[in-house]
């Protein structure tokens, strides 16, 4: 279950862009981030990139290749 929550919306909103948002408006972007969070981590351990971006470009390339091949 994603990590993400309404409060957590709410706080990297106040810190990151200095504002505050409304419950209904944190609850509609935790609705549309948390299910993308979820998805991504059950596929992170098979799609074989690291934290760095060129590593996950990269992994990206090969899955698409496979895709291809499948």
């Amino acid at each position: 279950m994603s990590a993400i929550t309404s409060d957590f919306i709410k706080l990297v909103a106040s810190i990151w862009h200095r504002f505050s948002l409304e419950n209904e408006e944190a609850e509609t972007l935790t609705n549309m981030l948390a299910p993308m969070d979820d998805a991504g981590e059950q596929v992170s351990s098979s799609i074989g990139f690291d934290l760095e971006p060129s590593d996950y470009s990269q992994a990206l390339e090969e899955l698409g290749d496979e895709e291809e091949l499948g």
